[in-house]
């Protein structure tokens, strides 16, 4: 076992889509080429509506069938996979391409380095195992590019977890001290700090979920439009915070005028914190900086 930190994620979206037309179906709701991805390939991808807003943010796999669809569960009351079976059966008229959630079926154990693995390249995925415990190895971009998630069935969730425990030299994470380590790595969180009012060009995630040149899909319009002539408002940034810790929620200011709002935020050490927030188009740039009160933040990218 490796002396990465590993974290146990019980809650996610997990779903399959799968039949001859899965991936016309899903080149038509998405933001990338998931058309070109080969079998055990992957890719990060936005699913938008017909305003180009965003329903929803995922990794996406091909498989032998058709796809895997894994990201945030979302909020309670609008999970991720419920809105996008929804979605994609409003769309699915005559294709075979038949949707299946599987969120209650599996957790994940999500390893911030890479192991041995055979594939180099971001994103792809192998099966694999924990201990004797088989499962489906994914490389994701939760924590970094090098980070991994192992997806085992949650009946074998008591197996699994005796293998990862004989061979820790770290404790166990939990839901808590990922979404620290998320936060620390700057990646957004569907239902947490995005959500179906955020365009994609605003989570500021272009160069990874974001194809300008795969042809048309839902929102897409949209979509080109902000690419050519960029005017985003608001985009998604990282802050480094000094003073008092603010919560999520937080707005904060400059000459008077609210620039940012806070949407995770985790301490690093007495001195510092770090956050994820959405700036205005005056606080893009790293190095700018605003304040509550008691903090002062600064964008660092």
């Amino acid at each position: 076992m490796t002396t990465s930190q590993i974290h146990l994620l019980s809650s996610l979206s997990v779903i399959d889509i799968e039949g001859a037309d899965a991936a016309v179906i899903l080149h038509n709701l998405t933001t990338n080429d998931v058309k070109s991805l080969e079998v055990g390939q992957g890719c990060e991808s936005f699913v938008t509506d017909v305003r180009g807003k965003t329903l929803g943010h995922f990794h996406i796999f091909r498989r032998e069938n058709g796809f895997r669809l894994i990201g945030a569960s979302g909020l309670d009351e609008k999970r991720q996979s419920e809105t996008f079976a929804a979605h994609a059966d409003r769309y699915t008229i005559r294709e075979d391409a038949n949707v299946t959630i599987r969120d209650d079926e599996f957790v994940g154990f999500l390893f911030s380095s890479l192991p041995s693995a055979p594939h180099e390249d971001p994103l792809t995925w192998w099966q694999g195992s924990i201990g004797d415990v088989a499962g489906d190895t994914y490389r994701i971009r939760w924590l970094n590019d090098a980070s991994w998630m192992v997806l085992i069935a949650r009946e074998d969730l008591d197996a699994a977890m005796a293998s990862v425990r004989e061979g820790l030299t770290t404790p166990l994470g939990d839901e808590a001290s990922f979404h620290h380590a998320r936060t620390v790595a700057g990646f957004p969180w569907y239902g947490i700090d995005i959500d179906e009012s955020n365009l994609p060009q605003e989570i500021n995630r272009d160069e990874y979920a974001i194809s300008f040149t795969k042809g048309c899909y839902l929102g897409q319009e949209t979509v080109a439009r902000l690419d050519a002539l960029g005017q985003v408002q608001k985009k998604r940034v990282r802050l480094s915070i000094q003073g008092t810790l603010p919560a999520a929620g937080t707005t904060l200011e400059s000459d008077g005028k609210t620039v940012v709002r806070l949407t995770s935020v985790t301490k690093v050490d007495d001195q510092q914190g770090l956050a994820i927030g959405f700036a205005r188009r005056t606080h893009f740039d790293p190095g700018a900086t605003a304040t509550c009160d008691g903090c002062v933040a600064t964008v660092i990218e």
